[in-house]
């Protein structure tokens, strides 16, 4: 299997390709966003087919009066023959060097099943978040159960305090 870090100078060579796969795995019409936040994306190969993805974007947000760069993680996606043997994880963890190296704060993710992340060191996200609904279009503020931050420094979320997305969740 061929790991691959991709940067947005080379998002388009892979996005048919990704959709593709995000398509299969949640089976439903999936597009990836590719916007002014993307940063990067990690996808692992096999037999020149994507077996497991993941994407990076990257934003300034709010939380009380502290504004901190961070990243948000959406995207990811393992094929189901290929979960149980550490895909994820190893996405994971070029997405995490990616945040590291750019000084981000924190990185948030939102997850189906919890459970998966907490062994690469994230942990349940207490605080409400305040993003823009991109079905509904309009702004929600609530505590998603799914929510996922990592902490890159000492510096930990406030969990009573809202934490200003400024846009959309991937």
């Amino acid at each position: 299997m061929k790991t691959t870090f991709i940067g947005i100078d080379k998002i388009g060579a892979y996005e048919d390709a990704l959709n593709l796969h995000l398509s299969s795995v949640f089976e439903e019409p999936v597009n990836v966003e590719i916007n002014e936040e993307f940063c990067c994306a990690v996808v692992i190969e096999d037999e020149n087919k994507i077996v497991a993805c993941g994407l990076g974007y990257s934003r300034k947000m709010l939380q009380g009066n502290i504004e901190f760069n961070a990243g948000i993680i959406g995207g990811l996606a393992v094929n189901i023959a290929y979960r149980g043997v550490g895909l994820c994880k190893k996405v994971m963890q070029q997405l995490d060097n990616y945040m590291v190296s750019n000084e981000f704060l924190y990185t948030f993710l939102l997850a189906y099943d919890s459970e998966i992340y907490l062994s690469s060191g994230y942990s349940n996200l207490l605080a409400p978040i305040h993003y823009f609904d991109i079905q509904t279009q309009i702004w929600n503020t609530f505590i998603y159960r799914g929510g996922m931050v990592k902490s890159y420094g000492l510096a930990q979320l406030h969990e009573t305090q809202v934490v200003e997305f400024k846009g959309c969740v991937y």
